[in-house]
């Protein structure tokens, strides 16, 4: 009979065991989403040549065959989009690389991965709303910012319960606000905080499906873009998710220095003699004899 001993063995580094069970579930992440990548990858391009063809000889593709691809696209695409969130997971938000930054309307961004969303639900059509006083162009990645629009909007149709959600899309001079709106079940303060955080939820797995990433890749798509995301809500009072973007990238720390510095006049720029010590101060009286100089040299240029 083997006999079990309660004993550790101290020789046997200690792990912490949340820490390990997070590196079991990214790596299990990982696998999976290879291992469904690649025939997903083979059904889509057979699909997409599948539709050619039928494109091609409408008359010869009964109606049943073109509403059967269309069911097939939606889920394929389902099932592509959760291997690319897998990835995300796994990669801390540097799967797919460094924004790659482009001139985008994000109004017209928003309006179309609204009709994509609503083609993976068609029971969503007219639900959801798009207000914008006029077009907000930004220096952005264009499908980061898909990915994130894609995510908030699909958390309102799960967590809306069916009630009418409003999109908000405005802008001042330097920044975009998108404002995502739903009317539904709400989340708990003490949930705020953690729901962008990777397989966070703030609801139930039995009742709701999903593996906890649509947030936490909303988040790293508007930090990446040197924005912020945050949410106003309370039980029972539905969700307001805030973005925050700058429409353009901010210049690193050292070009503003030397912009700043190429701004500064040379006698000023040199500042400090040759042993570090400033100048000597002008008195005040020669400071307003430079002035009144300055003044007539103006007047004269202005005469010729």
């Amino acid at each position: 009979m083997t006999a079990f001993s309660d004993d550790v063995d101290p020789r046997i580094p200690a792990v912490p065991i949340r820490d390990d069970t997070a590196r079991i579930r990214e790596d299990f992440l990982v696998l999976a989403a290879h291992e469904i990548r690649t025939p997903v990858t083979s059904l889509l391009l057979q699909l997409q040549l599948t539709k050619r063809m039928s494109q091609q000889e409408p008359e010869k593709t009964p109606a049943w065959a073109a509403a059967m691809l269309a069911v097939f696209d939606r889920q394929l695409g389902r099932l592509a989009r959760l291997c690319d969130d897998m990835f995300q997971a796994r990669h801390g938000g540097q799967a797919h690389g460094a924004p790659t930054r482009e001139p985008v309307e994000l109004v017209a961004l928003i309006r179309e991965v609204v009709a994509t969303a609503v083609a993976h639900r068609p029971a969503a059509c007219g639900a959801i709303s798009v207000a914008a006083e006029g077009p907000v162009i930004g220096w952005w990645d264009r499908s980061h910012l898909e990915r994130m629009a894609f995510h908030l909007i699909k958390n309102a149709l799960t967590f809306g319960e069916g009630k009418p959600i409003s999109i908000e899309v405005r802008a001042t001079r330097a920044r975009a606000r998108l404002i995502v709106r739903d009317r539904g079940m709400g989340i708990a303060r003490e949930d705020q905080e953690r729901i962008f955080a990777r397989f966070e939820r703030a609801v139930p797995v039995e009742r709701f499906g999903g593996l906890g990433l649509g947030l936490y890749i909303a988040h790293v798509a508007a930090r990446a873009h040197g924005g912020a995301i945050r949410v106003e809500s309370e039980l029972g009072c539905g969700a307001a998710f805030i973005v925050d973007l700058p429409l353009a990238p901010r210049r690193p720390q050292r070009v503003r220095a030397a912009r700043r510095s190429s701004l500064v006049p040379p006698h000023a720029r040199r500042g400090r003699g040759a042993g570090g010590a400033r100048p000597p101060e002008l008195p005040l009286g020669a400071h307003l004899k430079l002035a009144q100089v300055k003044q007539v040299h103006q007047r004269l240029l202005r005469a010729h």
